[in-house]
Parts: C-alpha cells; structure tokens; sequence
C-alpha cells in the first residue's frame, strides 16, 4: 500500500470535503491551572507515504502526585493542540491510540511514556489532526532522588485502518522545555529484573523473558521501546504468556509482531505489572546472519523429476517464488511454485522437472528482484558424451507501481422525465472505471461512491437515494485475483461499494487491472419543482 489514498475521480465538479470532527473538550480550568504547558515545533512523518509536515503544538501536562518515592507511580493527564499533521482523506470512527514521550531530567534521567487508551474518531480532510485529552501513568527509575524535571520530546498516533496499525511519529526539533517536575523522596523497595535474549530474535516469534523480585502474583505487560526508554508500544507484541508466581518470579514469553511492524534494530523490552517495571535490550533482525540461500536436493535429472528446494536466511513469514529458468535465461511460466516462509526464514518446496528446457531452478522473496538465488540443474538425457556448458547470468530490476484508475467519461445524462406523464424512471450507465494495481502487493483495495442531492439552478433539490445502482465488475486478461462487486442500493452520503478486491492468501500478491460499472436507475420524486437538476458522484479508491 503506497498511500492511505490511492485515488479519488469525481464525475462532475470535484471530490467532497467531509466536516472535521468536533473540537475536543476543554480542560477544567483547575486542572489547567495546576498544568505546563509550552509550545514546541514539531517534526511528523505521515504513515503509508503521504509525506511530512512541520509546525507548532501547544502540549500541556498536568503531573501528579508532586512527591513519589523512587519507584513510583505518576499520573498525567495530556492536552494537545492541534497537530501539523494532516490527512489526505476523511475517515469516520477510527481506533486510535496517542502516547507522549517525556525526558526526564535532574533527579532522574531517561525517559518516559504517557500513553493513552484507545478512543475512535473522524479524521478530517487537510485539517490539522485534533485529538481529546487522554491520561496514563508511568513510573520513575527507583533510582531516582530529588527534583525530576520532564519535557516532552514524541508524540505517537497510532491509528487502525484497513486491519493494520499506522504510526504517525511527531518529534519535538526547537522550542520544548520543562512542563512540570516531580520530587522523589525516600527509600525504594526491592528492583525487579528483567532478562532477555543476548543474541537476534526474529519477528513474529515467541521471545523468553524471565526476571525476579516482582510482586507477587501481579500481572506483567511487555512493551517494546526505543533505546533510553522512549516510544514504548504494547501492540509491538501481538500475545503474551508471561506470568509472575507468588515468590515475585517473572516468567514466559512475549511474541513480537510480524516484520512489517518491528523492523530490524537495537530495542529495549520493558515489562511492567503496575508497581515495578524493568527493561532489558533486545535486537531484531527478521534475516539471520548471513546471506539468503537456496540449494536443490539434486542437480540433475530427467525430466518428470521432482526435486526439493530448500531455502534458509530468508524474511519469516514471506512468499517464496520458485520458477524454472531455460538456458537464455526466460522464465518457463507453467513450472512456478510458491510456498511461504516459517517463521525461522527457512523454507522448502517440491519442484518439477516440466522439460528438457530447464537449465536452472530460480528462487525470490516476495518479487524482491534484490533477493533472486539462481541454481543450475541439468536435465540428463542418456546419450552421448563429452561436450562441455557455459553460464552467463541475466539481471533485471522491477520496482512497485501504484494503485490508480482511470474513467471514460465524467458525465451521466438521464434523460428528461416529464412529471405525471410517466413512471419518472429514468436509466443510465455508469462510465466505465479502470482500475489498475500495480504494487506487487496483497493488501487488495476497495473503489467506492458517494452521491449529492440533485441542485437545480434555482436552489431546488430532491435527494441522492433517488438513485439506485446495481455494480459490476470483471478482472481484464492476465490479472490475479477475482474482485468482487457491490451490492445492489440506493446512493447517499455513505459509502457505496463499487468493487473490491479482498486480500487472498492463496497467492503471493494480487494486481493487474479491473474494469468496473454500474447500472443506473433514477426515480425522480413525483412532487419536483421542474428545472434542470445536477448532482455530484465521488468515487474514491482506497
């Protein structure tokens, strides 16, 4: 997926804009009074490719309680103004979750995260992102002595669209400083311990932690964060089975997410169980030491033979494409098999000898032309002898495309309906839409409509469910993957589904293009002013 919005085609005027969500609630006056507040720029990246954006946010932070022991529990409750970041298309009730990074200074040094339950909301069009107040807690080191001081240095909104997590990363790059501090003071009870794996761990993997001096019987949570601390995230791990017993003895595992969501890089894991916490370093890589390989269980054979090929060092959880090579290189296309990665990036396939024209067994990961393994097999005959081979190697590079659609047309003519001179029933047809996925991905996609009311000149409308449509739409030659049409319905404000095109794990991607339509049919109320009468179709692919 190269961007949140793929695309959007309007058949007459232009794409409708969608009113912002409502502006968050005020903060008690008490509780503003009691809180910091400053105003730094701040530096986000936008997920899925839609860029990045700079700008100021005003970040309030009420603390409490003043004094802890080291050790202790602090609740903070966040304001933020609106931020810099923007979205390229409107979304309605969308799961969100928003922590803050907060650094800490003098009795203490580190940092810390305020991270916020999960609440929905609509996300508007170009408008800066406005978010409700959220609060959490967290704890400072044990230790900690004197006077900590805390500015904030990250916001992180997570957001849940489509099935997956997007992450918008705000960085604070001038004008931060001190929102508040809290004193620690007295003795702190015994540290837990955390320990992890010394050496790489893979995504999407069981990771053994273990640990004493816990309390007792209480309930752990992992959270993976960056170095020092910061940007703690819970979804990084997918499930847990770690417990604590009643000698305060942490054990069990955590299971990381899959690649796409934890990179390969240097992390700290960090347990908590509500009165103590710990964290210990932990190193992803999703590719083992060395490089990726492919073997083949034999090197030669007649044709009919079924031979294995076996891969290791390879990203958990991939599609494998396996394919027979001729001797100028060109793939034979009826010999291609696929197979799927485990999670400890080995993989192995039977593969079939289809002909005497293969001159080589060629392997790739998820179409990454920088992954292709390429292996000589010969095909024996039992004649003759001597002779000799020669190899020379061909190479080309494919890149991703995008997700686009094309239209013949952007306007829809009904007819005249004469008032009770007929049914008032008038038809139509969609102008043909092109969809066209070139990504090399299996996330599909999803082409949907929206209708306004009709306007006349004079200002008089009758509404959109006027019109009813019934979809269709078909896959063009050579295209992978099946989509599906909407149903028949009337057209509004929502979102009608044209076309879609579901994720299918039966195959390692989905693309090509789709030809989409719709017949229409427009009823046209029996008490309308007369006039001329317009209306706007969106249609968006997502």
């Amino acid at each position: 997926m190269t961007g949140l919005l793929a695309a959007c085609f309007v058949l007459s005027l232009g794409c409708v804009g969608v009113t912002a969500a409502p502006s968050p609630p005020a903060v008690p006056a008490a509780a503003a009074a009691a809180a910091g507040t400053v105003t730094p720029t701040v530096h986000c990246v936008l997920p899925a490719g839609q860029g990045e954006a700079t700008g100021p946010q005003e970040m309030t932070v009420d603390l409490s309680p003043a004094v802890v022991e080291p050790g202790g529990k602090v609740h903070a409750k966040v304001t933020l103004g609106p931020s810099p970041a923007t979205s390229k298309i409107a979304l309605e009730d969308v799961p969100t979750t928003i922590s803050l990074d907060l650094a800490m200074s003098g009795g203490a040094t580190g940092t810390v995260t305020v991270r916020g339950a999960e609440f929905t909301m609509n996300v508007p069009v170009d408008t800066p992102m406005e978010f409700p107040p959220f609060e959490g807690d967290f704890l400072v080191p044990v230790d900690a002595s004197g006077e900590i001081s805390f500015a904030p240095i990250r916001t992180l909104t997570q957001t849940k669209v489509f099935g997956s997590v997007f992450e918008t990363p705000c960085d604070v790059v001038d004008g931060g400083g001190s929102i508040g501090t809290v004193t620690a003071e007295g003795s702190a009870s015994e540290p837990a311990t955390l320990t992890a794996p010394a050496g790489p761990v893979r995504p999407n993997t069981a990771v053994k932690l273990g640990g004493s001096g816990w309390t007792p019987d209480a309930a752990p949570v992992p959270s993976l964060c960056a170095v020092g601390g910061g940007g703690c995230d819970p979804l990084k791990f997918t499930a847990h089975a770690l417990r604590i017993d009643s000698y305060g003895t942490l054990t069990g595992t955590a299971t990381l997410g899959e690649a796409g969501a934890v990179p390969d890089g240097r992390y700290e894991v960090k347990v908590n169980d509500g009165t103590k916490e710990a964290t210990a370093p932990l190193t992803v890589e999703a590719v083992a030491a060395g490089n990726r390989e492919m073997t083949l269980s034999a090197d030669s054979g007649p044709v009919g033979s079924v031979i294995t090929v076996s891969g290791r060092n390879y990203n958990p959880d991939r599609w494998i494409n396996v394919i027979g090579l001729d001797a100028a290189g060109s793939t034979l296309d009826d010999s291609a098999v696929y197979v799927k990665s485990g999670a400890d990036g080995t993989f192995a396939v039977e593969f079939t000898v289809i002909s005497d024209a293969v001159a080589a067994v060629q392997a790739d990961e998820g179409n990454d032309p920088a992954t292709v393994r390429t292996v000589p097999f010969t095909v024996t005959t039992g004649g003759g002898g001597g002779g000799s081979t020669a190899e020379q190697r061909l190479s080309t590079q494919v890149r991703a495309g995008t997700l686009s659609m094309t239209q013949d047309g952007d306007t829809v003519a009904f007819g005249t309906t004469v008032l009770g001179a007929d049914s008032g029933v008038q038809r139509a047809h969609l102008n043909r839409v092109e969809v066209q996925d070139a990504r090399g991905v299996n996330s599909g996609w999803s082409l949907t409509a929206t209708l306004t009311a009709f306007t006349s000149a004079d200002g008089n409308t009758f509404p959109a469910r006027a019109v009813r449509w019934a979809p269709a739409c078909t896959a063009q030659d050579g295209s992978a993957g099946t989509p599906v049409a909407g149903s028949p319905t009337v057209l509004g404000s929502e979102a009608a589904s044209l076309c879609r095109m579901n994720p299918d794990g039966s195959r390692p991607f989905t693309g090509g293009k789709f030809d989409a339509e719709a017949g229409l049919a427009l009823t046209v109320p029996e008490f309308t002013r007369p006039g001329d009468y317009s209306a706007t179709l969106t249609l968006t692919l997502l």
